[in-house]
């Protein structure tokens, strides 16, 4: 049997991991402002959606470098372009969708042309040779492709494209995880990184969660 060689997560991999959680706490905002005592059904749906197509972003970038990444250049880079994109999405987050919708979006197609570039260049392998590769690319691929037609054609109408575009990134490995090569995941890395993210993010909710106890024990 094969022995497992557990990769090491770096710090900058932790520091992007914050990036998201904070994104994670900006967007809460959404759902800050109850209407008539509650928050609206379609506030809770708009919010639930929202976090997962921030999450599925972090998710295929944690993939990559759990399955290809090797403190390159390449690697760095990526890791940076989608931290920033985040921040600027995060500190830019606002509770009428309307106004969000470009931010958000610029945001996305940023990041996922990122992916998309490193998947393809940063994987050391031929993307419609390996099956892995090609599974994560054009999954990529026609997100970015929804999305950005979605920005181009504006609010009323692209908000059902860029909705589109993130149930692909969501949903599609679903129907191509066969193509997938259980091989090239390090697990022990994988596992750390999902623990550190929900760790973090449970550390992020205690601390909001904290000064709400400001009063007297007794």
């Amino acid at each position: 049997m094969q022995k497992i060689i557990a990769k090491r997560v770096s710090m900058l991999e932790l520091f992007y991991d914050l990036i998201f959680v904070y994104a994670i706490s900006k967007i809460t905002a959404m759902i800050h402002h109850p209407v008539a005592g509650g928050i609206p059904l379609f506030n809770y749906i708009e919010f639930v959606f929202v976090v997962i197509m921030v999450m599925q972003i972090w998710l295929y970038q944690a993939l990559y470098i759990n399955r290809f990444g090797k403190s390159r250049i390449i690697d760095t880079i990526g890791l940076l372009i989608s931290m920033y994109a985040m921040t600027y999405l995060a500190n830019n987050i606002n509770i009428e969708w309307s106004v969000t919708f470009r931010t958000f979006n610029s945001a996305v197609v940023l990041i996922v042309a990122g992916l998309i570039w490193q998947y393809l260049c940063g994987s050391g392998k031929h993307p419609m040779r390996d099956h892995d590769v090609r599974a994560f690319a054009v999954t990529l691929i026609l997100e970015l492709i929804a999305v950005l037609s979605g920005l181009l054609i504006g609010y009323h109408y692209g908000i059902f494209l860029c909705v589109l575009g993130g149930l692909i990134g969501f949903l599609m490995p679903l129907a191509v995880y066969q193509q997938f090569v259980p091989k090239n995941v390090n697990f022990p890395h994988l596992v750390e990184r999902l623990g550190l993210i929900i760790i973090i993010t449970f550390g992020e909710s205690l601390v909001n969660i904290t000064r709400y106890f400001n009063g007297s024990i007794i």
